[in-house]
């Protein structure tokens, strides 16, 4: 097997040695392909996802291990963990077996609450995923907002209701219409081919 010492999501299997996840008492293992595979195209769909918001860019697998390890105020995870969990199987040829832990962790670095059940549920993949396709609307305040709040306003508010999430749409169809539709929002005297506060050519100041 080739080693791949990239660091995109694109890259191959990791190389080196692996930070295996660590265990909660009571997981019984699960290596079965099958599991790992799903659990890697979901990884992959909240990877696309996030570089389709970012203009393109996915975080690398270096980028998504300091979230977590971040978020955990210690060191839990390494980028070749990651990358092994996003590719379903590791470089040593065996299918992933990532604890709830790591999988609550690995949620949460996308701004999802119970990650393992995102992971391991398709009841509860396919409602995170609608609720993150309503957040998407979002997208398009970018230019009214004029800041990149955008990403962190969605990762904050995927684990809200559906109740709080239509009232958060509501609200933002509205104040993207008062943006939109706002007078003066160009500079007057501007559009005249004026500047504001200059005097008419010809005449000289008092």
């Amino acid at each position: 097997m080739r080693a791949d010492q990239s660091d995109g999501p694109g890259a191959g299997a990791a190389a080196g040695p692996d930070r295996s996840p660590e265990r909660s008492p009571g997981l019984s293992p699960d290596r079965s392909p099958n599991r790992a595979r799903a659990i890697a195209d979901k990884i992959g769909h909240l990877i696309a996802r996030e570089a389709a918001r970012a203009g393109g860019r996915a975080p690398t697998y270096r980028e998504l291990a300091d979230r977590i390890n971040t978020l955990a105020g210690r060191d839990v995870i390494s980028k070749d963990t990651v990358r092994n969990l996003h590719h379903g199987v590791t470089q040593k040829g065996q299918s992933p077996n990532p604890t709830v832990d790591t999988l609550d962790r690995l949620g949460r670095c996308f701004g999802i609450r119970q990650g393992a059940a995102y992971f391991l549920d398709d009841r509860r993949t396919a409602d995170v995923d609608e609720q993150l396709d309503r957040l998407d609307k979002f997208g398009d305040l970018r230019q009214a907002l004029g800041n990149s709040e955008v990403v962190s306003l969605v990762k904050r508010a995927s684990g809200l209701s559906d109740g709080s999430l239509h009232m958060l749409l509501a609200l933002a169809d509205r104040l993207k219409s008062l943006e939109e539709g706002a007078p003066g929002r160009a500079n007057p005297g501007v559009a005249n081919g004026k500047r504001p506060g200059t005097r008419p050519s010809g005449r000289r100041p008092c």
